[in-house]
């Protein structure tokens, strides 16, 4: 064996451009592959950070509307799952949470958890330094504790242990720090980093928790032996039970239990899945191509394989020399493409969306490297296995005769030829296919109109504190003062502002009824998207006021309470009636609904995405519901306008010197984030789609070239019986093209199949989409055209008088 290698790399060394093609194409194959592969290890099959992480599951509401949705629950809900079910050794709920580090120079904005229940022994993680939360200390009322996320610590108190027990000013309150997180600790699952864990019902002071304010997400952990399916059962009829008792608030409402894993990446899945399987397309076309090399190849060695068979060895023996020389090639390109991999890791944790959970941790370990040449090794059976088979089984006697003369395998070989490059064309047209579909997709999307104008609009995301601003009045106050302050800046043309502000990935909606409507059942009160608003912001977000008025300096606490709605939410709730006038009852646990008058209607607009449906909405002036948060939107004579983050925090901080001010954000930038998982889809897949062609155009002209060098005497014989230059032309380009053909047809049957899984990734183009599949066929018939018309040329300058003598 060690023979067979040893004498594999000379041949190899002799060979040095043929080596060198082989190894680049394989290594471009397997570095691909190595690549995506390590995305899917990072995000899909490895295991979270938790202990025993597949008994870990998350809770989710449902709707009887839609029973795929996953919505957040409330205190009441969640206090009823954690006592009457017996399936979960632990439960709890947490909610994301923000705050400010004050008291250590400059504020410093910050991203926790709040949490309710015992989180470390759901997760089976502990703090590494000093200590979790007692039961008392989860209580509302209690003291103020938070512990540290390790990079926190690391970050602002130097990992100075004796930070324990101490107090923290985190947005004006004093806490006391229990312990520190360990390193590589992050919970929630996600591209953010946790600073800090607090305990949540102290946050909710003395209010007592609505069964309908549904803003918690429930974790638990299986206890052993009980699965997914058994703890669903067990929830649903608690669940139901709970609609019997509360119909206001729980009517068709359900429960799902989906595994933790399954949660964190399900929204990426598809789409990573859709990608391992192009790069695994690449792969068998640059198999097949060096599998074209080595067939090719063989004609200079069928006379040396044919004296060695002579010489008495065997075919197996010979089969295995091929191969160890296959293997070696594999070897190289697994190597190489190990090398494009790291290489690649870097570009897709750079440039990959931000919002791919674990991102931050891709990186090559050991089972990347044990997959890569694991990848080799098949490699070599897929490109090495079919030529040594068949240069072993060529006739001796045939072989000594015509191996000057190049010949190798006959008609089976040219067989073989024409089946790997009907492959390569069929593959390389399923993934421009599939690539074409994304790129129509992504255009669809990009052009899509938001329903304002986004251009030269800056974004302030300004939140106060709860301790200073927890009076509603202080909250009315402090924006009324700070809006029109913002407008006389120098270049801002309006200022505006709403909470959630479109494209915040923030989203809140409100049952309601109309007045004058039959009165729906409890729990049957249709839902609209609900927003709270400055006088302003539609004119400063360019939505069209379609009928009656915008919000005033009229509309305050004092006066009577108003609402404007958009044109889907006067469609579908307010049909043949004139809007205006009329009131809506928005919905409040426990109280009176709030009658709200319809003064305005507004054109509809995006909210979430670019690619979801328009939702109705209604908005609220932010005198008559007050926030602490609020998106201020300022539109700018110039969006480079320089200065203006300084002047726009110097102003916050005239007002409030301990609030934290964050940079203006481009409204642009906003709507580019939802963007960026569709454009990582489609640029990966052109890549690959583009990698393919030029592969599969490479095989192609390799084999017109070697059919042209083979046939050298018959062009001269039939050049010298009369036979035109153009007419070999044609009869070689003919020969290429029907190949090419029945792999654009066998091509676009595999691509109609296959492209509806594309199904879910698209938007405004079907998976069957005519003027792409027409496009991807003209592209790839162009490339193969010019791949073969290169070496045809050459037989169009074929001298008969040579050509005769060739041989």
């Amino acid at each position: 064996m060690l023979t067979d290698f040893k004498y594999a790399l000379r041949m190899l060394i002799k060979a040095p451009g043929f080596t060198l093609i082989a190894v680049l194409t394989l290594a471009l194959g397997i570095g691909a592959n190595t690549a995506i592969f390590s995305v899917v290890d990072t995000v899909l099959l490895r295991p979270l950070p938790f202990k025993t992480p597949e008994q870990l599951v998350m809770i989710w509401g449902t709707s009887a509307k839609d029973q795929n949705a996953k919505e957040t629950d409330s205190f009441p809900d969640f206090y009823d799952y954690r006592e009457q079910s017996q399936s979960f050794s632990a439960m709890a709920a947490y909610t994301g949470a923000g705050s400010v580090l004050n008291g250590m120079g400059e504020a410093q904005e910050l991203t926790g958890v709040a949490v309710a229940g015992d989180i470390f022994s759901v997760l089976g993680v502990n703090p590494m330094l000093g200590r979790g939360f007692t039961p008392e200390e989860l209580k509302v009322g209690a003291p103020n504790t938070v512990i540290l996320g390790h990079g926190l610590w690391k970050r602002a108190f130097g990992r100075d242990p004796k930070i324990i027990g101490q107090q923290v000013n985190m947005a004006g309150r004093s806490c006391t720090v229990l312990g520190i997180m360990p390193p590589g600790w992050n919970f929630p699952v996600g591209p953010e980093t946790r600073d800090f864990i607090a305990p949540l019902e102290p946050l909710t002071a003395t209010s007592v928790p609505q069964r309908g304010s549904h803003f918690l997400r429930l974790i638990a952990r299986l206890k052993p032996g009980v699965t997914v399916e058994g703890a669903a059962a067990e929830m649903k009829p608690i669940a139901t039970r709970l609609a019997q008792q509360y119909p206001e608030t729980n009517t068709d409402r359900g429960v799902g239990i989906v595994p933790l894993l399954d949660d964190v990446v399900g929204d990426v899945r598809p789409a990573l899945l859709v990608l391992l399987g192009a790069v695994a397309l690449v792969l068998l076309i640059a198999c097949a191509n060096v599998a074209n090399l080595l067939l090719a190849r063989a004609a200079a060695r069928s006379r040396e394989i044919g004296i060695r068979a002579a010489l008495g060895a065997g075919r197996a023996r010979i089969v295995r020399q091929l191969l160890a020389e296959s293997f070696l090639l594999a070897l190289l390109g697994g190597a190489g493409g190990l090398l494009l991999a790291w290489w690649g890791v870097d570009l897709l944790g750079a440039f990959g969306p931000r919002d791919v959970p674990r991102i931050n941790d891709l990186r090559i370990n050991t089972g990347v490297v044990f997959f890569t040449f694991g990848l080799a090794i098949l490699s070599t059976i897929a490109f090495g296995l079919i030529p040594a088979l068949q240069i072993s089984r060529s006739n001796v006697n045939e072989a000594l005769q015509q191996g000057a003369k190049g010949s190798t395998g006959g008609l089976h070989g040219s067989r073989m030829r024409g089946f790997l490059v009907v492959s390569q064309v069929s593959l390389s047209l399923l993934l421009l296919a599939g690539a074409g579909l994304l790129i129509k997709s992504f255009l669809n999307l990009r052009s899509t109109n938001p329903g304002f104008e986004p251009s030269r609009l800056l974004v302030l995301d300004q939140v106060v504190p709860r301790t200073t601003y927890s009076e509603e009045d202080r909250q009315r106050r402090f924006y009324a003062e700070l809006i029109p302050k913002l407008s006389r800046l120098p270049g801002v043309e309006s200022v505006g502002g709403a909470t959630p502000l479109p494209f915040s990935d923030n989203d809140a909606a409100s049952s309601f009824a109309i007045a004058g409507q039959p009165a729906p059942a409890p729990g049957q009160n249709p839902d609209a998207s609900h927003l709270i608003v400055v006088p302003g912001y539609f004119r400063t977000m360019k939505i069209p006021l379609r009928n009656g008025r915008d919000f005033n300096e009229h509309d305050t606490e004092r006066s009577g309470l108003v609402v404007i709605v958009n044109e889907s939410f006067a469609q579908r709730f307010l049909p043949n009636v004139d809007p205006l006038g009329q009131r809506v009852l928005l919905q409040r646990e426990g109280k009176e609904p709030d009658v709200l008058e319809v003064v305005g209607v507004v054109a509809d607009s995006k909210h979430n995405t670019l690619g979801e449906a328009i939702q109705p909405e209604m908005y609220q002036p932010l005198a008559q519901a007050p926030n602490r948060r609020l998106w201020i939107v300022l539109r700018v004579a110039n969006a480079k306008l320089s200065g203006l983050d300084a002047s726009v925090r110097r102003i916050v901080h005239e007002q409030d010197p301990d609030l934290f001010v964050r940079n203006l954000e481009p409204m642009e930038s906003l709507i580019g984030q939802g963007l960026a998982q569709p454009r990582f889809n489609m640029m990966l897949l052109g890549i690959f789609a583009t990698v393919a062609m030029i592969l599969a155009a490479i095989g192609i002209y390799g084999v017109i070239a070697y059919s042209v060098t083979q046939r050298t005497r018959e062009i001269g014989i039939r050049m010298a019986l009369g036979a035109q230059r153009t007419q070999m032309l044609g009869m070689v380009l003919r020969q290429s093209l029907t190949v090419v053909m029945i792999g654009i047809a066998i091509g676009l049957v595999a691509a109609f199949a296959a492209t509806r899984l594309l199904a879910s990734l698209l938007y405004g183009v079907g998976a069957n989409d005519v003027f792409t599949y027409a496009s991807v066929v003209f592209l790839l018939g162009a490339a193969a055209f010019l791949a073969s018309y290169i070496p045809a040329r050459r037989a169009m300058k074929v001298d008969p008088m040579i050509a005769l003598r060739y041989e």
